[in-house]
């Protein structure tokens, strides 16, 4: 019996599905939210040629986004960079919302925080379309629920986002590492900051990413990106008990799965959907 709610395992470079359960039932998913709002950044940066140095202020709306691991205050200048590796290891809903602000003015000059931030998040549901994610909306850039289903996703959906995501060459760069140091600019000086990676797998068993996530009416959640031999498996777990052990599970089990398909010629089937939709 498994101890979590959902969940899917999948490899990256087909799309093809080896384990799955109630991969397309729509529920709250929390700060896997925030892959979306790394990939609509990165590909938004790709656009306008921006620089990932350059600084984005945080906003007294940011600051009521919640939580606040950073410790970041009103006033205070981060990269591009900076804020999405905060958003994507630290699971920063401060840097998450300034980010949107940031980006969304620059889609619209001119807009106030909360019409950036919306067509910021337009844009998240512009991808989820694209890729074929037809069981998620997103509300916001950070995926704080207030304990309301406005917002949903499945594990299904999450896997194609986080698919999609390993297809950058650069954005695993942003949540592979168990820390990352970096400076912001506070009144003036320099600061360090230390960003601490809340995935606990990262670095061991070929494991490079990707997201937690986890709220009440979420449950714990993640995604877990984990390479071997030069084959990449994706998993989704939702309101998983314990969701670095069941996802440990559930790659021992797929990865003798993936061989075995491999072994038999790769033979193409009705599991490959995940890379048929949206691409």
């Amino acid at each position: 019996m498994h101890a979590s709610e959902s969940f899917i395992v999948a490899d990256h470079e087909s799309g093809r599905i080896f384990l799955q359960l109630e991969e397309d039932s729509p529920r709250q998913v929390a700060s896997l939210t925030k892959i979306a709002t790394a990939v609509v950044a990165l590909e938004w940066m790709d656009e306008q040629g921006s620089e990932p140095e350059q600084l984005i202020a945080v906003i007294p709306e940011a600051i009521s986004a919640g939580g606040n691991p950073l410790k970041l205050r009103v006033g205070d200048q981060l990269t591009l960079r900076a804020a999405i590796h905060a958003a994507m290891m630290a699971s920063d809903n401060i840097s998450a919302f300034a980010l949107a602000a940031a980006l969304g003015r620059q889609m619209k000059p001119g807009s106030d925080p909360v019409a950036a931030v919306a067509l910021f998040v337009e844009r998240m549901n512009t991808l989820a379309a694209r890729l074929g994610m037809e069981r998620t909306h997103f509300t916001n850039p950070h995926g704080l629920d207030g304990g309301k289903m406005d917002a949903y996703s499945t594990a299904a959906d999450i896997a194609r986002l986080a698919i999609h995501a390993c297809d950058r060459p650069d954005f695993l760069t942003y949540c592979r590492e168990k820390e990352y140091q970096t400076i912001i600019r506070r009144d003036g000086r320099e600061v360090p900051l230390m960003i601490t990676n809340t995935n606990e797998l990262v670095g061991s068993r070929g494991i490079d990413g990707m997201k937690t996530g986890t709220t009440t009416l979420s449950g714990p959640c993640l995604v877990t990106t984990a390479v071997r031999e030069g084959r990449r498996l994706i998993v989704v777990v939702m309101r998983a008990e314990d969701r670095f052990r069941e996802t440990v599970l559930l790659l021992d089990k797929a990865w003798p799965a993936l061989e075995k398909w491999h072994a038999e010629g790769a033979p193409i089937g009705t599991n490959d959907h995940l890379r048929k939709k949206g691409k």
